[in-house]
């Protein structure tokens, strides 16, 4: 009985559009919930699916590397093929970051509207500035990683910057500011004044995160053993792989807070957040001079978190 030997590059791309059709589920999911109740979709949103979209474009561009013999021997590919190879890896490279980079943006964008204490505000500004410096950084380092006029052709390492150390800087980066991330979620949640059950609830979704910093950290690791292997056409496909697995994970845990169970479980006030934003002082205090703490309103009549106000309670709003 003869064996057929497994065509790396066709699961490749198999893996590939199966992790790219998951996130078009959960972001069609976690938007299409939100979308019901605000009949309108606001920035963080808009910014979740141009991630989409940069997500599309390096499936894409990965699926034409594929199609050019990635997984296999490059002693056996034709110069052509080889070349075509780097010019599909070199394209998908800017659309990978700005992937990672429009997600923790749209994240920034929820927080800063969810919350109003002064210290998520000015850790939420801090991550999106470098946030902004990284994508800048990472993709112009990632254009030009070679000298003109063949920037894509890294074989000749003497013509290119140490292309490990950069994708150390950009996994490095990537995995500080997703922290930061998880650090802010977790001081929103210690300032909730709301039932302990409600706080491991939101925890436990908000801590879905971790799964992006394990990914990186697993893809830095095979990277940087791949760097390693001269036959850079076969020894890049798990890296490749990776990467999609990497990108999947951030788009679907930071959507996993719009999905319609944790929204009814929270009866919150996501929904008002615009009105928030727009000064709606009936729907979300924001008198500086109470108390530090928050609490998770009632899901129909007010906006995510909120501080008590030092009003009495007995008064009420017309």
């Amino acid at each position: 009985m003869v064996q057929g030997t497994v065509d790396v590059s066709q699961v490749a791309q198999i893996a590939i559009w199966f992790l790219f059709v998951v996130e078009v589920f959960g972001v069609g999911a976690g938007l299409g919930t939100k979308y019901a109740l605000l009949r309108k979709l606001a920035g963080d949103d808009w910014l979740m699916l141009m991630a989409l979209a940069m997500s599309l474009a390096q499936c894409i561009a990965i699926s034409l590397a594929s199609a050019q013999g990635i997984g296999k021997d490059m002693n056996t590919l034709a110069d052509d093929a080889i070349n075509a190879f780097f010019k599909a890896q070199y394209a998908s490279v800017p659309f990978e970051i700005l992937a990672y980079g429009l997600v923790k943006l749209s994240i920034a964008v929820f927080v800063k509207n969810l919350s109003p204490y002064d210290l998520h505000q000015h850790i939420d500004l801090v991550l999106r500035v470098v946030v902004a410096l990284w994508l800048v950084s990472g993709i112009f380092s990632s254009l030009f990683q070679c000298s003109l006029p063949t920037p894509w052709n890294y074989l000749d390492g003497a013509r290119c910057i140490n292309r490990r150390a950069l994708w150390t800087y950009v996994g490095t980066v990537n995995v500080i500011t997703e922290a930061g991330i998880i650090v802010l979620y977790l001081l929103i949640i210690w300032h909730l004044r709301t039932s302990h059950s409600r706080k491991i609830v939101v925890l436990s979704i908000f801590l879905t995160r971790t799964l992006v910093v394990a990914a990186v950290i697993a893809q830095l690791v095979v990277y940087s053993d791949a760097y390693s292997n001269p036959n850079v056409t076969q020894s890049m496909w798990l890296p490749v792989v990776l990467n999609q697995v990497a990108i999947c994970v951030s788009i679907l845990t930071a959507c996993l807070p719009f999905l319609k169970p944790f929204m009814q479980s929270l009866q919150s006030g996501i929904v008002r957040v615009e009105n928030v934003a727009a000064g709606s002082q009936e729907e979300l205090s924001h008198n500086r001079t109470g108390s530090s703490a928050y609490y998770l309103s009632d899901f129909s009549n007010s906006a995510g978190c909120s501080r008590p106000s030092n009003r009495s309670t007995d008064r009420s709003v017309t």
